[in-house]
Protein backbone atom coordinates (compact mmCIF):
# COMPACT_ATOMS: atom_id res chain seq x y z
CA UNK A 1 0.00 0.00 0.00
CA UNK A 2 1.06 3.59 -0.58
CA UNK A 3 0.42 6.74 1.44
CA UNK A 4 0.04 10.39 0.51
CA UNK A 5 -0.32 12.96 3.30
CA UNK A 6 -0.95 16.68 3.50
CA UNK A 7 -0.76 18.62 6.76
CA UNK A 8 -1.87 22.21 7.29
CA UNK A 9 -2.13 24.42 10.34
CA UNK A 10 -5.28 26.55 10.46
CA UNK A 11 -5.72 29.62 12.65
CA UNK A 12 -9.23 28.66 13.70
CA UNK A 13 -10.74 26.51 16.43
CA UNK A 14 -10.97 22.80 15.71
CA UNK A 15 -14.76 22.78 16.24
CA UNK A 16 -15.20 25.46 13.56
CA UNK A 17 -12.96 23.66 11.07
CA UNK A 18 -14.82 20.40 11.78
CA UNK A 19 -18.11 22.08 10.89
CA UNK A 20 -16.67 23.49 7.66
CA UNK A 21 -15.28 20.07 6.77
CA UNK A 22 -18.41 18.04 7.49
CA UNK A 23 -21.42 20.30 6.82
CA UNK A 24 -22.60 19.79 3.21
CA UNK A 25 -23.80 23.43 3.06
CA UNK A 26 -20.31 24.72 3.89
CA UNK A 27 -18.21 22.65 1.49
CA UNK A 28 -19.05 24.63 -1.66
CA UNK A 29 -17.55 27.76 -0.03
CA UNK A 30 -14.08 26.24 0.06
CA UNK A 31 -14.32 23.43 -2.53
CA UNK A 32 -15.97 25.25 -5.45
CA UNK A 33 -15.86 22.29 -7.83
CA UNK A 34 -18.19 20.42 -5.45
CA UNK A 35 -21.54 21.23 -7.02
CA UNK A 36 -23.56 19.25 -4.50
CA UNK A 37 -23.02 16.96 -1.53
CA UNK A 38 -25.65 14.95 0.21
CA UNK A 39 -25.59 12.37 2.98
CA UNK A 40 -27.52 9.11 3.16
CA UNK A 41 -29.11 9.00 5.64
CA UNK A 42 -29.81 12.73 5.47
CA UNK A 43 -28.38 14.98 8.18
CA UNK A 44 -26.29 12.10 9.53
CA UNK A 45 -22.52 12.02 9.61
CA UNK A 46 -21.19 8.87 11.24
CA UNK A 47 -19.97 5.36 10.41
CA UNK A 48 -21.74 3.89 7.36
CA UNK A 49 -23.03 7.27 6.12
CA UNK A 50 -22.81 7.48 2.33
CA UNK A 51 -21.55 10.80 0.98
CA UNK A 52 -22.66 11.57 -2.60
CA UNK A 53 -20.62 14.23 -4.36
CA UNK A 54 -21.43 15.93 -7.66
CA UNK A 55 -18.11 17.32 -8.89
CA UNK A 56 -17.12 19.59 -11.75
CA UNK A 57 -14.13 17.77 -13.21
CA UNK A 58 -12.74 19.84 -16.06
CA UNK A 59 -16.18 21.12 -17.03
CA UNK A 60 -17.84 17.69 -16.85
CA UNK A 61 -20.10 16.74 -13.95
CA UNK A 62 -18.95 13.51 -12.32
CA UNK A 63 -20.23 11.72 -9.25
CA UNK A 64 -18.37 10.10 -6.39
CA UNK A 65 -19.87 8.09 -3.56
CA UNK A 66 -17.95 7.33 -0.39
CA UNK A 67 -18.83 5.47 2.80
CA UNK A 68 -17.66 6.65 6.21
CA UNK A 69 -15.70 3.79 7.74
CA UNK A 70 -14.25 5.40 10.88
CA UNK A 71 -15.53 8.34 12.89
CA UNK A 72 -14.62 10.23 16.05
CA UNK A 73 -16.91 13.24 16.35
CA UNK A 74 -15.05 16.54 16.08
CA UNK A 75 -11.72 14.82 15.54
CA UNK A 76 -11.48 12.45 12.57
CA UNK A 77 -13.25 10.50 9.90
CA UNK A 78 -12.20 8.04 7.24
CA UNK A 79 -14.04 7.15 4.07
CA UNK A 80 -13.67 4.78 1.16
CA UNK A 81 -15.03 5.06 -2.41
CA UNK A 82 -18.08 2.88 -3.07
CA UNK A 83 -19.47 4.18 -6.37
CA UNK A 84 -20.12 7.01 -8.76
CA UNK A 85 -19.36 7.84 -12.38
CA UNK A 86 -15.66 8.41 -11.65
CA UNK A 87 -15.31 4.63 -11.10
CA UNK A 88 -12.59 5.14 -8.48
CA UNK A 89 -13.44 1.88 -6.71
CA UNK A 90 -12.94 -0.04 -9.97
CA UNK A 91 -9.35 1.23 -10.23
CA UNK A 92 -8.21 0.63 -6.67
CA UNK A 93 -7.86 -2.54 -4.65
CA UNK A 94 -8.02 -0.50 -1.49
CA UNK A 95 -8.44 3.20 -0.70
CA UNK A 96 -8.99 4.98 2.58
CA UNK A 97 -9.24 8.78 2.79
CA UNK A 98 -8.64 10.11 6.31
CA UNK A 99 -9.14 13.59 7.75
CA UNK A 100 -7.83 14.22 11.28
CA UNK A 101 -8.01 17.45 13.27
CA UNK A 102 -5.84 18.13 16.31
CA UNK A 103 -5.63 21.19 18.51
CA UNK A 104 -2.44 23.23 18.24
CA UNK A 105 -3.53 25.77 20.86
CA UNK A 106 -6.76 27.47 21.96
CA UNK A 107 -7.23 29.26 18.64
CA UNK A 108 -5.70 26.98 16.02
CA UNK A 109 -5.68 23.41 14.86
CA UNK A 110 -3.89 21.14 12.47
CA UNK A 111 -5.58 19.13 9.75
CA UNK A 112 -3.97 16.01 8.37
CA UNK A 113 -5.26 14.47 5.16
CA UNK A 114 -4.04 10.97 4.39
CA UNK A 115 -4.72 8.91 1.30
CA UNK A 116 -3.91 5.24 1.89
CA UNK A 117 -4.32 3.13 -1.24
CA UNK A 118 -3.33 0.21 -3.41
CA UNK A 119 -4.04 0.20 -7.14
CA UNK A 120 -5.23 -2.88 -9.02
CA UNK A 121 -4.89 -4.18 -12.54
CA UNK A 122 -2.16 -4.41 -15.16
CA UNK A 123 -2.10 -0.67 -15.73
CA UNK A 124 -1.89 0.14 -12.02
CA UNK A 125 1.20 2.35 -12.27
CA UNK A 126 -0.32 4.45 -15.06
CA UNK A 127 -3.61 4.80 -13.19
CA UNK A 128 -1.71 5.63 -10.01
CA UNK A 129 0.06 8.60 -11.60
CA UNK A 130 -3.15 9.92 -13.13
CA UNK A 131 -5.76 9.10 -10.48
CA UNK A 132 -3.73 9.51 -7.31
CA UNK A 133 -1.84 12.51 -8.67
CA UNK A 134 -5.12 14.21 -9.53
CA UNK A 135 -6.77 13.34 -6.21
CA UNK A 136 -3.79 14.48 -4.15
CA UNK A 137 -3.51 17.76 -6.09
CA UNK A 138 -7.26 18.35 -5.65
CA UNK A 139 -7.16 17.73 -1.91
CA UNK A 140 -4.14 20.05 -1.56
CA UNK A 141 -6.13 22.84 -3.25
CA UNK A 142 -9.18 22.06 -1.10
CA UNK A 143 -7.19 22.17 2.14
CA UNK A 144 -5.54 25.46 1.16
CA UNK A 145 -9.00 26.89 0.47
CA UNK A 146 -10.44 25.40 3.66
CA UNK A 147 -7.64 27.14 5.57
CA UNK A 148 -8.42 30.49 3.90
CA UNK A 149 -12.17 30.13 4.47
CA UNK A 150 -11.76 29.06 8.12
CA UNK A 151 -9.37 31.91 8.87
CA UNK A 152 -11.15 34.72 6.99
CA UNK A 153 -14.77 33.64 6.63
CA UNK A 154 -14.60 34.57 2.95
CA UNK A 155 -15.55 31.95 0.35
CA UNK A 156 -12.73 31.12 -2.05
Amino acid sequence: MALQSIIAEIQSKRSHVWTLLTDPKEISFWAPNVRDLEYDPKNNFSVDTIRRFRLDVGGKIETLETRITHFIDGEMFAETPVGGSMNVKDKVKYMKIVFRLTDVDERSCSITFTLDYEMKGLLAKMFEKVLIGTLTAQYKIWLDRLKTYAETGRPV
